[in-house]
C-alpha cells in the first residue's frame, strides 16, 4: 500500500497551526507583560509568520511535491498557511480578551480617546467616535481584524518568499539534445 502525500490543505493546516501557536504565544506574552507599545515585539510576530511560510512551503515542496513547486502554488500555499495561523491566533485572542483579561481593550480605548483629545476634538465628537469604535475595540473585533490583517500580511510575505522558493520542473530533463 503506497502512502499518499498530504493534500495542500492538510499540509497548510498543520503548518499553519504551528505558526498560529507561535503567534498565539507572542500575543499572550504581549498581554501578560503589557508590552502593547513595544513595536519591536510586533515585528517579532512578522518574523514568526515569514519563517513559518518559508519552512512550511519548503517542507510541502520537498515532501509532497517531489521538490518542485510553481510560483502560484507557493503563493497559494503561503496564503492558506497564513489564514490557518491567523484563525488559531485569532481564536486564542478572542478567548483571552473575552474571558481572561480585557486590560488590552481598556488600554486601546483609553489611548484612542486620549489621541482624540490631543487632536482637539470636542467631547460630543469624541463620544460619537468612541461609540462607533467600540465595535472594533472588542474581543470579536480584535479577533476578526487580526485574522484579516495576518492573512493580508501572509499574502504580501508569500509574494516575496514564493519567488525564492519556487522550483519549476524541467520538462525536458533527461532528454538528449
Amino acid at each position: 500500500m503506497e502512502m499518499k502525500p498530504p493534500s495542500k490543505i492538510k499540509s497548510a493546516l498543520n503548518s499553519g497551526a504551528m505558526v498560529g501557536m507561535g503567534l498565539m504565544l507572542l500575543a499572550l506574552i504581549t498581554y501578560v507583560f503589557e508590552i502593547y507599545e513595544q513595536q519591536w515585539f510586533g515585528y517579532l510576530s512578522w518574523l514568526v509568520l515569514v519563517g513559518g511560510i518559508v519552512v512550511g512551503t519548503k517542507k510541502y515542496r520537498d515532501e509532497s511535491l517531489g521538490g518542485y513547486i510553481s510560483y502560484g502554488s507557493a503563493l497559494g500555499y503561503g496564503v492558506l498557511l497564513s489564514l490557518f495561523a491567523a484563525i488559531v491566533a485569532g481564536f486564542v485572542n478572542y478567548i483571552y480578551l473575552s474571558f481572561i483579561d480585557d486590560s488590552f481593550l481598556l488600554f486601546l480605548a483609553e489611548t484612542t480617546e486620549l489621541e482624540m483629545y490631543e487632536k482637539g476634538m470636542s467631547d460630543e465628537e469624541i463620544e460619537m467616535a468612541m461609540g462607533y469604535s467600540k465595535m472594533l475595540m472588542s474581543a470579536t473585533g480584535i479577533a476578526f481584524m487580526g485574522i484579516f490583517s495576518t492573512t493580508i500580511l501572509g499574502f504580501i510575505f508569500s509574494l516575496v518568499t514564493s519567488a525564492f522558493l519556487k522550483k519549476e520542473s524541467d520538462l525536458f530533463e533527461g532528454e538528449e539534445q
